[in-house]
């Protein structure tokens, strides 16, 4: 996604922007490069649910603060959770697995994308509001945790779309719930959880571009207009939609006012929910 978008800007005549991989402790060690690097327009941070939002909760301790090592340069594209099972799990629908789950409470297994990802907060959330319990197998990323799902290793995942899609659209991975507010366009026969009579679980794991704290206000605002101009163009929105994702556009203070939005709304989950990395 942060390439696509990535190549986008660059063609509204943008210098072109290099993306660097640097994943490691739930996107911990990328933002702190970020936080660190000089506030001079050059390097940016593409920051997510558990980096801007789940670590503070998960963790002891961080070497930045995403609140004041950070300013907001705009939404990239949000991803909403689906929920997924083994394609063998006797159960036909959400509320087959609640029972399911029920029965015997902490058998069924559930996977995530890491301890500090949304996968794995939402999730939690989600079978507690849902009356059962699971036990969490955390994995190295999405796509590992979907292979092990295939492979019946798990039960069950809250994943984000762009991992998840293409593997319930082959039948691999049997999907039984978006969690958003509407049906996604890629998987239009899956229900939305508030459909199926279950609401308040909706979900999504986002992305969204951040400077270096300081990083003057014109920078930011240029930027900006460069990933909107973006992502208002019909062929990004395509490929998007494509990959699972739908675009987030916005200006800094939208944007900063999204993230404030989830930190309130997930923070006390966590926190409430006793929480920590493992």
């Amino acid at each position: 996604m942060a390439r696509l978008v990535a190549q986008a800007v660059g063609k509204d005549g943008e210098a072109p922007i290099i993306v660097e991989n640097r994943p490691g402790a739930a996107g911990m060690i990328a933002a702190d490069h970020v936080a660190r690097a000089k506030p001079d327009g050059k390097t940016y941070f593409v920051g997510s649910n558990a980096p801007l939002v789940v670590n503070q909760a998960l963790y002891a301790k961080m070497n930045y603060d995403p609140a004041k090592d950070f300013v907001p340069v705009s939404g990239m594209a949000k991803s909403p959770l689906l929920l997924v099972v083994r394609p063998d799990l006797p159960a036909q629908d959400v509320k087959s697995l609640v029972a399911l789950g029920r029965q015997a409470p902490g058998k069924l297994t559930m996977g995530s994308a890491g301890t500090g990802n949304i996968t794995y907060l939402a999730g939690e959330y989600a079978v507690s509001k849902l009356g059962f319990k699971v036990t969490h197998v955390p994995y190295q990323g999405s796509a590992p945790a979907i292979v092990g799902l295939m492979g019946g290793s798990t039960d069950m995942m809250f994943d984000a779309l762009p991992s998840s899609m293409t593997q319930a659209q082959a039948g691999k991975i049997r999907p039984f719930a978006v969690l958003d507010d509407k049906r996604f366009a890629g998987l239009p026969e899956v229900p939305t959880a508030a459909e199926l009579g279950y609401s308040g679980i909706e979900a999504s794991a986002w992305f969204g571009l951040v400077a270096p704290a300081g990083t003057p206000p014109a920078i930011v605002e240029r930027m900006n207009r460069g990933v909107n101009q973006a992502l208002a163009q019909p062929e990004l929105q395509r490929k998007l939609t494509g990959i699972g994702a739908v675009p987030m556009p916005g200006g800094p203070a939208v944007f900063a006012a999204f993230v404030q939005a989830e930190r309130d709304r997930w923070l006390p989950v966590a926190r409430d929910l006793g929480l920590k990395a493992q």
